[in-house]
């Protein structure tokens, strides 16, 4: 069975069983969503709605950012996550808004230090935060809040933010090529050369072309945003172009 349809027999499941959760008490919920979601992702419930969800943020003053794709919020792209960085500080309160039960928009929240499997990859890597720790701190302090509650990276903070996404964490995963003279090795679910050939022209930046991995790691260098070598060897097992940079 295809890991796809493995998630779309969980989540047919988990909503047969939804009218009923009471029924099985704290103890079996917990055992049924372990069975149901054995990664622990988190998703923001159904009742609740990404709408309700950055509301409540708002209400409740968490210091927090939506990394990317956020233009069409509270919209989110049917199939996408939803991805965000908060504050050490303020990850109890936005955990205590979402739930282990597999239903609803999924989201993926990263901490200042990666606490309590709020890292990178948490089902393969072990607490390794997704951001050196001063850069966690510049997208936080840019922070933008919209009407509906979700606060977004200021423009250069947000350029610098999926430029570092898209080698660091993606690498060959981005569809980007390692460098000018190498092949991309996979298609990647967004064209970021594009996007990020588009942002750097909104803030004054002119982006080496083409757009590949290793320009993006001199540029990123640059603005101070690269990890440390200790956390790109953290980093590596999710990321095989890090182990050839």
């Amino acid at each position: 069975m295809s890991e796809k349809l493995i998630r779309r027999t969980r989540k047919a499941i988990a909503m047969l069983l939804r009218p009923i959760r009471g029924l099985l008490g704290a103890r079996g919920q917990r055992w049924v969503a372990r069975q149901l979601n054995p990664r622990g992702q988190l998703y923001i419930p159904p009742e609740l709605g990404v709408a309700g969800f950055f509301a409540a943020l708002r209400d409740l003053g968490v210091r927090h950012v939506v990394l990317r794709w956020f233009e069409r919020l509270p919209h989110v792209e049917r199939g996408h996550d939803l991805d965000m960085l908060v504050s050490d500080a303020d990850w109890p309160r936005l955990r205590a808004l979402l739930s282990d039960w597999p239903l609803g928009q999924k989201v993926d929240v990263y901490s200042e230090t990666g606490l309590d499997g709020t890292g990178y990859r948490p089902e393969r890597l072990s607490a390794v935060p997704a951001f050196p720790r001063d850069v966690a701190a510049a997208l936080l302090r840019s922070a933008q809040t919209r009407a509906g509650g979700w606060a977004v990276p200021a423009p250069q903070e947000h350029f610098l933010g999926l430029a570092y996404h898209a080698i660091y964490l993606k690498g060959y995963e981005s569809g980007l090529p390692p460098d000018a003279a190498t092949p991309v090795r996979k298609t990647g679910s967004r064209d970021y050369a594009a996007v990020l050939t588009e942002l750097a022209q909104e803030i004054g930046l002119t982006l080496e072309q083409p757009v590949t991995m290793a320009a993006l790691d001199r540029m990123l260098q640059g603005h101070g945003w690269t990890p440390s070598r200790p956390h790109l060897d953290a980093l590596a097992p999710a990321n095989a172009w890090i182990a050839t940079r």
